[in-house]
């Protein structure tokens, strides 16, 4: 089992590797990263790169925008639904517990405190999940850009659901 996950994690480090020498993980360091710092390098890593910059113009970038997504309606359930999370294939746990630690370190929204998401949330949200994401992420973005700007972190009311 070992010898299979080292397989794996080398397999995307040596895929990270091909797009910047930079951002290659070695599967030594694999074995002391979290789990789920090891399910980003396997499961998102691929086209959002080892910090979460994306591809302009064809992988959104994560960093200080994640998080955004949470402050709108529909938003929580977008981020289950587009077809990379959703049709991943990492469990329903393992996919809530990535979100939560990627909303974290991406940036949590500036104007909402969110609730954390579930196995059960997950499960029912990957059911839907977007054929084309692309025109719900503009209008979820428009809405974003409307926001308000961001209050003391004491007094942020809870995120829409």
């Amino acid at each position: 089992m070992a010898l299979k996950l080292q397989a794996i994690v080398l397999a995307a480090a040596l895929c990270a590797g091909a797009v910047g020498a930079h951002t290659a993980i070695r599967p030594a360091d694999m074995a002391a990263k979290p789990r789920v710092e090891v399910d980003y390098a396997l499961h998102c890593q691929g086209c959002h790169l080892a910090d979460g910059r994306g591809m302009a113009g064809k992988v959104p970038d994560l960093r200080m925008s994640l998080g955004r997504f949470l402050e709108v309606p529909g938003g929580r359930a977008y981020l289950v639904q587009v077809p990379g999370v959703a049709t991943s294939r990492l469990d329903d746990e393992g996919t809530a517990r990535l979100l939560n630690w990627l909303i974290a370190r991406m940036g949590p929204p500036a104007t909402c405190r969110p609730a954390p998401y579930t196995t059960a949330e997950v499960t029912m949200l990957r059911a839907n999940w977007l054929r084309k994401a692309r025109p719900l992420r503009e209008s979820l973005l428009r809405q974003i850009a409307a926001q308000p700007g961001s209050a003391s972190a004491r007094s942020l009311p809870a995120c829409p659901a």
